[in-house]
């Protein structure tokens, strides 16, 4: 990796300590869209040209990056993903194919033979520099779970590589003879029974994916019943989300140690599932204990009073849907004003326009933070900080403030 100047952003910083934290911060604007954003404590931004910014604490090894710094990486970046405890991270390049770098104790990194699976008790070795996943190629679409990755292929096929724990491979229960464990993939398998797929999303574990038809296929840990299927039984293979049709978009997270899933209808409803831990369902009812009745969702049910979604985020604790005018809305966890609202409260109960960001194209919510791009190309950000990082990107946000990225 190589640094380069951050002179804005410590102009940037001075400027917010001047005002407050929260505080609107006047810079020049961007040139471009942003492409992509994957926020965790090891945080990525996809430039308008391609180039990947990154900082905090680059996974395994690779050091604190107290300062943005461009990602030295083989190719120009589409799409970026970080796993849930920032040990792991992947880029989708223009060309197709897909990199990572970090832990890979369970093959998280992909770089095995095909075909080959993961010997108990041996852990391949990490990468501080990105190394490229094996055999994929035309390659859309990343998501990154707790120790395993995912990719969607241009012809509708889905790949996924890593640990098979909980089934979120989607392969079948593939325990070797005499074994308690599954065993991991060290390089990339195609999902079984999925063709057609157009969108995929990937939470810590488990995993949805959006047919062509507008159907939704699920996969891997439901202990929260955030596969859709009535039962909390374990997804060793993909399986129909029951009751939705005529999706367009679909989104995975969690709350706590559970699973969430969501999806929007072409009608713009948002339809939710899983625990209602962090008041996700976005339903009225919140901070439901697993075992009380409302906290386990076995099947989708619609978010009242929601209408005109066009697109859907779901992070750790907090969720996010964009209207069709560019207005953002939040329900959930809003205990370190991870929902952008100045009032701080523990939980939000039903989804609530997030005040001074409008034409918002895009929502990345990770951990307990919250990234918006909007139309201008501009990014924003508010909720808890990052101390590895100095300046606005360590400061506590209570409501959305621009960053500049060099």
């Amino acid at each position: 990796m190589k640094l380069t100047s951050v002179a804005a952003l410590c102009l940037l910083a001075a400027v917010v300590s001047a005002r407050g934290p929260g505080a609107q911060v006047q810079v020049p604007s961007q040139a471009g869209l942003i492409r992509d954003v994957a926020p965790r404590t090891f945080a990525m931004v996809v430039r308008a040209d391609g180039a990947v910014i990154a900082w905090g604490q680059d996974p395994y090894g690779g050091g604190v990056k107290s300062a943005p710094v461009v990602v030295d990486l083989p190719g120009k970046a589409l799409k970026v993903a970080v796993s849930i405890d920032s040990q792991t991270a992947y880029a989708l390049l223009e060309d197709g194919s897909v990199v990572a770098w970090g832990q890979n104790d369970e093959g998280q990194l992909g770089t095995g033979v095909p075909g080959q699976n993961g010997v108990l008790g041996i852990y391949p070795k990490p990468s501080i520099a990105p190394v490229k996943v094996s055999g994929l190629r035309d390659i859309i679409e990343i998501g990154a779970g707790r120790k395993h990755g995912v990719a969607l292929r241009r012809d509708g096929t889905v790949w996924a590589w890593g640990t098979r724990d909980d089934g979120v491979l989607g392969d079948g229960d593939t325990k070797p003879a005499g074994s308690l464990r599954v065993v991991s993939a060290l390089a990339p398998i195609p999902v079984p029974g999925l063709v057609d797929i157009v969108h995929i999303a990937v939470g810590p574990n488990h995993n949805l994916a959006l047919r062509r038809d507008g159907r939704v296929m699920s996969w891997g840990r439901n202990n929260g019943g955030e596969l859709g299927l009535g039962t909390r039984a374990t997804g060793w293979m993909p399986a129909e989300v029951v009751g939705l049709e005529r999706i367009v978009a679909v989104a995975a997270g969690n709350a706590v140690t559970n699973g969430v899933s969501g999806a929007v209808r072409d009608d713009g409803t948002v339809w939710m599932w899983g625990v209602n831990t962090s008041a996700m369902m976005g339903n009225g009812q919140g901070a439901t204990a697993p075992d009380d009745a409302g906290g386990r969702n076995l099947l989708p049910g619609q978010v009242p009073g929601l209408a005109g979604a066009k697109s859907l985020a779901i992070g750790s604790g907090h969720a996010a849907a964009i209207l069709g005018d560019g207005t953002l809305l939040m329900w959930g966890h809003n205990g370190y004003r991870e929902l952008g609202f100045v009032t701080q409260g523990s939980y939000q109960l039903r989804p609530a326009r997030v005040p001074g960001v409008t034409n918002v194209v895009s929502v990345h919510l990770g951990g307990l933070r919250t990234y918006a791009v909007r139309a201008d190309g501009t990014l924003w950000a508010w909720g808890i900080g990052n101390y590895r990082v100095p300046g606005v990107l360590a400061t506590n946000l209570k409501v959305p403030t621009r960053i500049d990225l060099p």
